[in-house]
């Protein structure tokens, strides 16, 4: 997740200036536009809709302090950092009442805008997040609602009843494993949860790539979809029912109940077509939606550590959140076993773009319902994140390969400019502190020291070969202070730049 963020000040060096830092620093935070004072960000708010606005206290037309206070009425969901003056600091913190994240002084050393941006980054990634499982926590509302209500089962005691407006419009199908125990399967009657749970990830994965519509399973064997009405759902579910079939071998059937329109019909259609509980009664679900929960938490964390760069610490979260699933039973284990498969299957396709080493969910299955042990199926488990690890490791290398002759591709293009750790980085897609590490380690020089390197030699050709000033060579070859030039070429080569050239010159 990237941050949009606004950044108003009628100084355009500034703007310029901050602008390039976050574009040239790993700070979570993505440049969606500029403006030069309060009026022009007021344009701008609606369309741009920022999660941050970074602003000037002190600006003609409407001011830092006026911004903010129209932020905070009618843009709740963007957070405010003022910059400001020493003498304009009381005057600022006036904004304090309109909720104001943090301030900036000038001048701003650049340790301190990347705190407090890293800060700001933080607080929106766990609004983020926030949101996210209230969204989840809602729709399991109104699932569990919806559930009952089909199902003739009261409601859960305590809650308000669940609004069912989604509903209307909708076209209701209801698709069923005819069996979990199909002629020619060896499949057991302990091995239900995980052929369940089977059935319910495919479906997911469909729904995920279909993109539209929504679903839920209303009992064991039995799945409710509610979808938008379309010419290709009879395709999609043609789709499905084939896939749980190649797959695992079950059977299903997809039918059409007809269309939601108002209130209680989704019940009335349910029970029109006798759709009546058959396999396992809609309470025992319970292990089955900790599941789901579990697969949604759990991948919700890889993608955090891997959004931070963590990757080495993969192995080590998914070991721990196993162990942390104490089971029951070994069919609950083999149900656990088989929620961390779907997980790592998701994030090797999604983040790396690779297939599973153990093939397909069938085969992850008809392994793991054979397993006599708890040991065999802890064992299991790791074999799979060794999978996860190894690919992780083979991806970092693989886009690490060559880094350095990219890094020093881009220096030899820019050296007369800035030329800085967070531009290099950036132009690889690295963090600076990574890439500063795997820069020293692929060429033996730090990035500083290669840079001075680099510019003391192009320097030696301008000395030796034009009558060029020192201070036109340096500027030339990225420093904007002669001084510093001479005495980062002394250190470089050993002598001043004059001294250099009396020796050299032809």
């Amino acid at each position: 997740m990237i941050g949009s963020i606004l950044i108003v000040d009628d100084e355009p060096l500034i703007r310029k200036g901050l602008t390039r830092l976050i574009e040239t620093n790993d700070l979570g935070w993505r440049v969606a536009g500029e403006a030069g004072n309060g009026q022009e960000a007021l344009a701008q708010l609606e369309h741009l809709k920022p999660d941050l606005v970074l602003s000037d206290i002190r600006m003609p037309l409407m001011d830092g302090l006026e911004l903010t206070r129209y932020i905070s009425e009618r843009c709740r969901d963007t957070a405010v950092i003022i910059l400001t003056g020493y003498r304009d600091f009381e005057y600022a913190q006036a904004a304090l009442r309109y909720g104001v994240e943090e301030f900036l002084l000038k001048p701003c050393p650049e340790d301190e805008i990347f705190r407090v941006l890293r800060q700001a980054y933080e607080q929106l990634r766990r609004k983020a997040e926030q949101r996210q499982r209230e969204e989840r926590e809602r729709r399991d509302r109104e699932d569990h609602a919806l559930r009952s209500t089909l199902l003739g089962l009261p409601q859960p005691a305590g809650e308000p009843p669940q609004a069912m407006e989604w509903l209307q419009g909708r076209d209701f199908w209801l698709v069923s494993v005819e069996t979990f125990q199909p002629e020619g399967k060896l499949y057991l009657a302990e091995d239900m949860d995980l052929l369940q749970f089977a059935v319910s990830n495919i479906a997911a994965e469909l729904m995920a790539s279909r993109g539209r519509g929504r679903w839920m399973t209303v009992e064991y064997g039995r799945l409710a979809f509610f979808l938008e009405p379309g010419d290709g759902d009879a395709a999609f579910f043609s789709h499905l029912c084939g896939t749980v079939l190649r797959l695992l071998g079950l059977h299903l059937t997809a039918l059409r109940l007809g269309t939601v329109k108002m209130e209680g019909d989704a019940e009335r259609l349910f029970k029109m077509h006798g759709a009546a509980s058959s396999l396992r009664h809609a309470s025992d679900r319970k292990n089955e939606r900790i599941d789901e929960a579990r697969v949604r938490a759990i991948h919700a964390e890889i993608t955090s550590l891997l959004l931070l760069g963590k990757h080495s610490e993969l192995g080590a979260f998914l070991r721990q959140s196993f162990k942390g699933m104490p089971p029951d039973s070994l069919a609950q284990r083999k149900t656990d076993a088989l929620c961390l498969a779907m997980v790592i299957r998701e994030v090797l396709r999604k983040e790396f773009d690779a297939e599973p080493e153990a093939g397909d969910i069938g085969s992850e299955l008809r392994e793991l319902r054979l397993l006599p042990s708890y040991a065999a199926v802890d064992a299991w488990v790791s074999e799979r994140i060794a999978a996860l690890e190894r690919t992780a490791a083979q991806w970092l290398e693989e886009r690490n390969s060559g880094l350095a002759e990219r890094a020093i591709r881009y220096m030899e293009q820019h050296y007369m400019e800035e030329c800085s750790l967070a531009a290099v980085s950036a132009h690889v897609h690295l963090n600076p502190n990574y890439f500063s590490n795997l820069f020293k380690k692929q060429t033996g020089e730090s990035f500083s020291v290669y840079l001075a390197r680099l510019r003391a030699d192009k320097a030696k050709m301008l000395l030796t070969n034009t009558d060029m000033k020192i201070t036109e060579i340096a500027e030339a070859v990225g420093y904007a202070d002669s001084n510093y030039f001479a005495t980062a070429f002394k250190q470089a080569v050993g002598r001043t730049p004059s001294e250099y050239r009396k020796l050299h010159r032809l």
